[in-house]
């Protein structure tokens, strides 16, 4: 996942985290609000912030529709390495979302939608890379909530690390080319536009 970088104005950026333990637990959460623990049978808050007439009281449909999709998966790799003999001692999860909030907000003919997923895994496991990509291609399979985002058609990308390491052992990108990302572009564009900002700026002096 992309660290300091900018995206342009219009998009909604919205990251996630997560970390599976014993007995299918597994717990969501990102910054300013509680956290979401898959096993307890508590409810929880939905919300949204002010600007979008919310209280901030929870965590919003997004973020929870990401920690949704952090949770399945995490669960499905413990099924899936039960029934490959896969060894490991946890797993973690990043998710990021990039969504045009555009059509949202102020402009009625454009259709908000999410523009890319990054969704990064860290495995921790002394198991060959070759295994963990096998876990990996059985998880997308099985997982219902990696089959929703996909069937949607929204691009996507997988990866997926040793724990610790910071070059993925194994990378699947959907509804996308292996040139430039969505995001890529987002963010090339974004340079573009603050160097039009700054030359107007200079200009002005």
């Amino acid at each position: 996942m992309k660290t300091d970088v900018r995206y342009p104005d219009y998009i909604g950026i919205s990251d996630v985290s997560s970390q599976s333990f014993e007995q299918m637990r597994v717990e969501g959460y990102f910054d300013g609000q509680t956290s979401i623990m898959y096993d307890e049978p508590e409810g929880f808050d939905i919300g949204d912030p002010p600007d979008l007439q919310g209280r901030s009281r929870g965590w919003s449909p997004v973020h929870a529709q990401l920690s949704a999709l952090a949770a399945c998966t995490s669960i499905t790799v413990r099924v899936v390495a039960r029934d490959q003999g896969f060894k490991y001692a946890g797993i973690r999860t990043d998710v990021r979302s990039l969504i045009d909030i555009r059509g949202f907000f102020f402009d009625l003919h454009l259709q908000p939608q999410y523009e890319q997923l990054n969704f990064d895994l860290y495995v921790d496991s002394k198991e060959k890379v070759e295994r963990v990509k096998e876990l990996a291609r059985e998880t997308d399979r099985r997982c219902p909530q990696i089959g929703l985002f996909r069937m949607a058609k929204i691009p996507m990308v997988m990866s997926w690390y040793r724990e610790g390491g910071k070059k993925p052992l194994f990378e699947e990108r959907f509804h996308m080319g292996r040139a430039a990302t969505p995001e890529d572009k987002l963010v090339e564009k974004q340079k573009k536009i603050e160097a039009r900002e700054a030359k107007a700026a200079k200009k002005k002096k």
